[in-house]
């Protein structure tokens, strides 16, 4: 498979300036082994699962993309609103509108990157691989994409979490027996050429667990410059959602080549890519990152924590509900957060990724996944009673939020002079 080794630049220089070459020699790399830590290297970091979003809109494409103007060429989406306090709050999400009962199917597409580190190597003196490939079958036959229970129905997992929010809009006598038509459904991913990423000195630290396996802890700004060439480079499609998937590894800043914080498992962004004529091609996609059970447990002290799914779920999840980042909603205080850590953004898993049990364990083919409940549009309306099925505000356990958002408290006054 290719391997990369690519500059720094920030997103929108890289998507619009095209690619840079070096004629330079890379200086000779000192290598050393993996550092053998315990779970307290972990706890250093203060490390908390999160993850981010990005929008790299215009404003005169964020405001298209809110339009619903033809001259968008991205993802089917519908856009609705909803009131709270007096102010309308439009979004914008993907599928057609759930009052139509019809069902959308998105393409996926899939690209493993596993990397190759300059700086460490084993004890017979190999570079250290952390390949991605080996889960591919786990990935694509995960219940992302394949069909399993839920209240909502036999179905896949986003499907049923976006079955769940719009119930009123599409379900007869509001029964669930099987015969509406509206869905969201994902399309089997197709695996676009696997890349291998050459992790230079200082932009990672590689760490052996207690049980001799490895993990990375990677610069998160290195990572973003190769996803920036790799946009450019994988043939990836505006109508469809490619899906950039590491595996045991997590990101963080890190400052004099050493980790400050820790752990993102994965964001979402959409970005111009072109404009022909008077149409803007706008393209979604999601990274994240997959952990064995041993690393979670290693780097969490929980084997479900970022385990098989859980990051792509949350990023999969978010992008069919605010896929241009671009959906404000009231400020609200995020759940077992700090007091005054708010957001006002439609984003549904951040929600609910450090409450108590984010996961709904869901079994299928003999692998037992981990996706993270999701938060449902009805927490971020204020909306009481929710109207979403059997009145939840999360799904499938509906027991993770059992009732609206909690406005965000406001600033202290000033100090008296």
């Amino acid at each position: 498979m290719p391997r990369y080794r690519m500059c720094v630049y920030s997103l929108v220089l890289c998507l619009f300036g095209g690619l840079a070459a070096s004629a330079q020699q890379n200086p000779v790399t000192v290598t050393r082994q993996p550092i053998a830590v315990d779970r307290t290297f972990f706890t250093s970091l203060n490390s908390k699962p999160k993850h981010l979003a990005f929008n790299k809109l215009s404003s005169s494409t964020n405001a298209a993309t809110q339009q619903q103007s033809p001259r968008v060429i991205s993802l089917p989406s519908f856009t609705r609103s909803f009131t709270f306090g007096g102010q309308v709050f439009p979004f914008t999400m993907v599928g057609k509108d759930p009052a139509r009962k019809q069902t959308t199917t998105i393409p996926t597409q899939y690209i493993p990157m596993s990397f190759f580190f300059d700086e460490f190597v084993d004890q017979n003196g190999n570079n250290i691989v952390i390949d991605t490939t080996v889960i591919n079958d786990e990935i694509e036959d995960s219940p992302l994409f394949g069909d399993s229970q839920f209240a909502t129905g036999f179905t896949q997992f986003e499907d049923a979490v976006m079955r769940a929010e719009f119930f009123p809009l599409f379900s007869k006598d509001r029964d669930n027996a099987g015969n509406d038509t509206y869905h969201v459904l994902l399309g089997r991913p197709k695996t676009l050429t696997p890349v291998t990423i050459e992790v230079p000195p200082g932009s990672s630290v590689v760490l052996q667990a207690p049980d001799g396996n490895f993990v990375a802890i990677i610069d998160i700004n290195f990572i973003v410059s190769q996803l920036n060439t790799l946009v450019q480079t994988e043939p990836i499609t505006v109508n469809a959602i490619p899906m950039f998937l590491t595996r045991n590894a997590l990101y963080g800043d890190f400052v004099k080549q050493q980790p400050a914080d820790c752990c993102i498992g994965g964001f979402h962004t959409a970005i111009e890519t072109n404009q022909v004529g008077n149409n803007i091609f706008v393209q979604t996609f999601d990274f994240a990152t997959s952990l064995d059970a041993d690393i979670a447990e290693f780097a969490f002290g929980d084997p479900t924590i970022f385990a098989d799914i859980f990051p792509l779920s949350h990023e999969l999840g978010e992008t069919l509900n605010d896929p241009f980042v671009n959906n404000a909603t009231p400020s609200y205080q995020i759940p077992g957060a700090p007091a005054g850590a708010c957001q006002n953004s439609l984003e549904v898993g951040d929600i609910i990724e450090n409450l108590s049990n984010p996961t709904q364990p869901i079994t299928l083919h003999g692998f037992t996944y981990h996706p993270q409940t999701l938060a449902l549009l009805q927490w971020f309306e204020g909306k009481t009673p929710s109207d979403a099925i059997n009145g939840d505000y999360s799904f499938p356990d509906r027991t993770v939020l059992t009732s609206p958002f909690m406005a965000c408290p406001p600033p202290p006054p000033p100090p008296s002079k």
